[in-house]
């Protein structure tokens, strides 16, 4: 991956490179200039966070067969660049998940889903144990990490008998209950892997594992004791 320019004095904050026919912006670009950048693209041309992420960059945008020919250009050096910077912790993770962490579609609970399963922070992850899906873009990116890194199935499962444990019951809940929010996902949105739009079911079931008490878990755990 080239590095990103950097500026000469007297010059703008930010440059603009072409690849792919996609546009990668470094640096600081003032959100007037963002704006009519994002005026010049054609209607069929996304903002990527994700390929944004992964090169470094503030935004890259561009149609998605180019965005994905980026992606799977970058995938690589990126993967070696989460290995060293991950360590000997990086041996506990296949290429998969590898590939996931570099390059899959994200969000706050994906993440936190992630550290979860694998004991492992990823490090864009700022959130806590508590970032659950509330959504059905929200459970989309956790639903697609656990495809694409199907090693992490088993952790999932465990995942669902640790409802003793208060910092963790209430995606343990999501766990036992994983079948059931993928079944309604697909009842709802039978093309949920094209991206995700609303679904109100889904999302009022996922809203009561956010309301539930902790404390709750424990409580019956010790009657069932």
């Amino acid at each position: 991956m080239a590095s990103p320019p950097t500026p000469a004095e007297n010059q703008p904050a930010y440059r603009i490179l072409m690849r792919e026919r996609c546009r990668i912006v470094y640096g600081h670009m003032p959100l007037p200039e963002f704006l009519v950048l994002l005026k010049l693209a054609g209607d069929a041309e996304l903002l990527h966070p994700g390929l944004a992420r992964m090169l470094g960059a503030t935004a890259v945008i561009g149609r998605p067969e180019a965005l994905d020919r980026l992606r799977a250009q970058e995938t690589p050096a990126a993967i070696g660049r989460i290995r060293f910077h991950l360590g000997r912790c990086a041996r506990r993770l296949d290429l998969p998940s590898l590939r996931w962490l570099v390059a899959g579609e994200q969000g706050s609970s994906s993440l936190a889903l992630f550290a979860l399963l694998t004991g492992i922070r990823p490090p864009q992850y700022r959130g806590t144990a508590l970032d659950l899906p509330h959504d059905a873009k929200g459970f989309r990116c956790c639903r697609l990490l656990i495809e694409q890194a199907p090693a992490l199935r088993r952790p999932l499962r465990l995942l669902a008998a640790r409802m003793h444990e208060p910092e963790v019951a209430r995606w343990a809940a999501v766990a036992e209950a994983w079948s059931d929010l993928c079944a309604q996902m697909d009842h709802e949105l039978p093309d949920w892997r094209a991206g995700a739009r609303e679904a109100p079911v889904l999302r009022s079931m996922l809203v009561c594992f956010r309301e539930l008490d902790a404390a709750c878990f424990v409580h019956s755990s010790r009657i069932a004791a």
